[in-house]
């Protein structure tokens, strides 16, 4: 069952699946769920996007774009930095492949490389691109005025969004877990591929696209309504990188309760075997890294997380259209369903309690409930600027 044990890298889970024998090497999984989830919520948030578009809610856009041009410093960067990097890397890991094989990932994300072939490779690749631009330039440039509607913004969004996700996550993680700050002063990069607080990459995220809403004159609340589908699936996505990476987001002891006959065994308790924070107990002729599992079985809470923002993501994309023009109340009922379901999943995770005003609690539930009455509020408040709106036109 793929769901009992931990995969360090996208490879360690093909092999277990195939029975192949590829050496385990990046892409990680968790990094490479997180990818998926994120062209996940760009295919999503784009449909909604340009569905409200359609209908009026954005204005359409244009853009200009110069066809012809003398190549530009701009034009090429991007090809020289691909070009070091395959340099640097690839040419590194083929020189020196024993030292690569002994720890892939670490090799992949430290400063190690051969540095002169980054510069090789990087001039070939940034020199190859400035000769096509030349063959396609013209005495005289065209100017020529194509579309750029809200829905051509989304890779700009979803961007700005997996940033301050990723930033915002590691701070609050960092809040209630010092030693997560520590672990990405120490080690930024390593740091990033797990202990990641999904509220607080939800508040960093929003304000950095609310940010860039009131920068582009976009409509505020038709702009997070397109997105809160969005949202939920890749969130969904997100959270299965948790499972199979085994990063430590799993749940308290399942041993501690009576398992119900109906529920499978994956369900109910994992010891994630190889998992990626190394912790637990050794596991028996197993040699290497991620030869840890722990000593008894957890709650799979990545996995429940998954089913239920899955589910709530087919009841907001159900319901979009019936509430189009009230606008806010699809961010209002997904900050009243996400936190409903933060606060529920806290109960069987593991995480630190702080009392206050008489509850006993978890930094993800007291910022549920903070999610649960502004949804509440600003439903109400969407509903009656809706009615206010129909009443004027009638």
């Amino acid at each position: 069952m793929i769901f009992l044990r931990a995969y360090a890298s996208i490879w360690d889970f093909v092999n277990h699946v195939f029975g192949t024998h590829i050496l385990s090497m990046p892409p990680n999984m968790y990094g490479f769920m997180m990818a998926l989830a994120f062209m996940v919520g760009v295919f999503i948030g784009y449909k909604e996007l340009k569905r409200r578009t359609d209908l009026g809610i954005f204005e359409k856009g244009t853009k200009q774009i110069v066809e012809g041009a003398a190549p530009q410093i701009s034009d090429l960067i991007s090809h020289f930095i691909i070009g070091f990097l395959i340099g640097w890397k690839g040419l590194g890991i083929y020189l020196n492949f024993a030292q690569f094989s002994q720890d892939p990932q670490n090799y992949i994300l430290s400063s190690q490389g051969f540095f002169l072939g980054g510069i090789v490779v990087a001039a070939l690749l940034g020199g190859y691109e400035y000769f096509q631009l030349k063959k396609k330039q013209l005495p005289n440039p065209e100017t020529k005025i194509i579309r750029y509607n809200v829905e051509d913004r989304i890779f700009d969004i979803l961007i700005l969004a997996m940033i301050g996700g990723v930033l915002g996550s590691k701070l609050m993680d960092a809040i209630d877990n010092p030693a997560s700050m520590n672990e990405f002063l120490t080690n930024p990069i390593q740091s990033l591929t797990s202990g990641l607080s999904v509220l607080g990459g939800l508040w960093l995220a929003a304000l950095l696209i609310i940010f860039y809403g009131r920068k582009h004159k976009i409509k505020l609340w038709a702009l997070t309504d397109s997105l809160a589908p969005a949202f939920f699936i890749a969130y969904a996505v997100g959270r299965l990188g948790c499972q199979f990476s085994g990063d430590g987001c799993w749940g308290i002891p399942s041993t501690l309760f009576a398992q119900p006959s109906w529920v499978p065994d994956f369900l109910w308790g994992n010891t994630y075997a190889h998992n990626v924070n190394e912790v637990g107990a050794p596991i028996m002729n197993c040699a290497g890294r991620y030869c840890m599992e722990l000593t008894e079985p957890h709650f799979p809470t990545p996995i429940y997380e998954a089913l239920m923002v899955s589910a709530l993501f087919l009841i907001l994309w159900a319901v979009r259209k019936r509430i189009t023009f009230h606008f806010g109340s699809m961010t209002g009922l997904f900050m009243i369903f996400n936190g409903i379901e933060r606060f529920l999943i806290e109960f069987i995770r593991v995480n630190t309690k702080y009392k206050f005003l008489g509850m006993n609690l978890s930094q993800a539930q007291y910022i549920s409930i903070g999610m649960i009455i502004a949804g509440i509020i600003i439903m109400i408040w969407a509903m009656n600027q809706a009615k206010l709106s129909k009443e004027k036109k009638s």
